[in-house]
């Protein structure tokens, strides 16, 4: 063989056995590194947030009718035929505005005749007593003109106030919502010619549960939300509660004053009312799927050096998708908020970013 081609074959021998030696280390050193590194086996993985902390407020949500502040009929106090129509439905009125006027004729004669009437009973009483003053007349005499002098003075002033009755205001402001009759028709008392209602204010009528009734007083915020208008939001407040509970469906009657002053919110509306009452600022929040229960107890886990810890938890109000945390933590743990369903007490985990 000759020498060059020697020295080709004892190189190779030489890096062969060089790979080999470098591939026995190599097996060595991951073999002692794998028995220095405990393996980690049923690790779970699960994804963790810090709690928030945020401002959260215990609401109760009810439903109810919008109605006038106020509303009433107006009817006719006399008799007689409708002479005059002064308001139309959709008419805003004043306060003792006027809106319809009946046929004075026989009204004006009767007032008339009692207070000619009231006169001549006047005149008597007058002269009897001054026979009275010179012992001219008996007393029994002078307290019977007298009694005919006041029955006369309230005959004449019922029929000046029958007369003033033909002319029909309103009893206070507010929109005409109906009208009934028009000019020329006779009505008789009690008659009901106009629907007048108040609605520059509003309440919505709620039911309150039984439950919730410490919790609602008058002065309650609120947010009202019609189902007419659904993207308009309206500020109220609990003007007024039964202040007793109906033994018939165990909710107690609770009325929420509104600001209607453009009269979006008209009566008779299907509202939705949301009572803001209490708050809780700067509270610790979680999500609601986080928290767990088992035998009786709130609990939620955290990671601390990759390991899950259990932690018993009070929770307070719920809102939306967060809950709120009373005690049990401190607001800076690394809450598992996914696959907290799997883990247990001080068994290890692997955190998802």
């Amino acid at each position: 063989m000759p020498v060059a081609r020697r020295s080709r074959a004892f190189w190779v021998i030489i890096v062969v056995a060089i790979v080999l030696v470098a591939v026995a280390v190599m097996r060595i050193v991951t073999r002692g590194g794998s028995a220095r590194r405990p393996r980690r086996q049923n690790t779970s993985v699960v994804r963790v947030e810090i709690p928030l902390r945020d401002t959260v407020t215990y609401t109760l949500q009810s439903t109810g009718d919008v109605v006038a502040m106020q509303a009433a009929s107006v009817v006719t106090r006399v008799g007689g035929s409708l002479d005059r129509v002064n308001a139309n439905i959709g008419d805003r009125v004043r306060a003792g505005q006027s809106l319809a006027f009946i046929d004075t004729t026989e009204l004006a004669f009767t007032a008339q005749q009692t207070g000619a009437t009231f006169a001549v009973a006047r005149a008597a009483y007058e002269r009897a007593s001054q026979l009275l003053a010179a012992n001219l007349v008996s007393r029994q005499d002078f307290d019977n003109v007298e009694a005919a002098m006041r029955v006369a003075e309230a005959n004449s002033q019922t029929a000046q106030a029958r007369l003033g009755y033909a002319n029909i205001t309103a009893p206070f402001a507010g929109t005409v919502t109906a009208r009934q009759f028009d000019p020329g028709a006779v009505v008789s008392v009690g008659t009901a010619l106009f629907t007048l209602a108040d609605f520059d204010s509003v309440k919505v009528v709620i039911n309150v549960l039984e439950k919730d009734v410490p919790l609602v007083m008058v002065g309650t915020r609120a947010k009202v939300v019609a189902g007419a208008l659904p993207t308009d939001t309206f500020a109220g407040r609990v003007g007024r509660t039964s202040d007793a509970v109906d033994p018939a469906t165990r909710t107690m009657r609770a009325e929420i004053f509104v600001a209607n002053p453009e009269h979006r919110l008209k009566p008779g509306m299907y509202a939705t009312a949301n009572l803001f009452l209490f708050e809780h600022p700067d509270a610790i929040t979680i999500p609601a799927a986080a928290v767990l229960r088992a035998a009786g107890d709130t609990f939620v886990y955290v990671v601390e050096r990759d390991t899950a810890r259990r932690k018993l938890v009070r929770t307070g109000i719920e809102q939306g998708a967060r809950t709120e945390i009373v005690s049990g933590l401190a607001g800076d743990e690394s809450l598992i908020t996914t696959g907290q369903q799997y883990v247990k007490d001080a068994s290890p985990v692997t955190v998802q970013p």
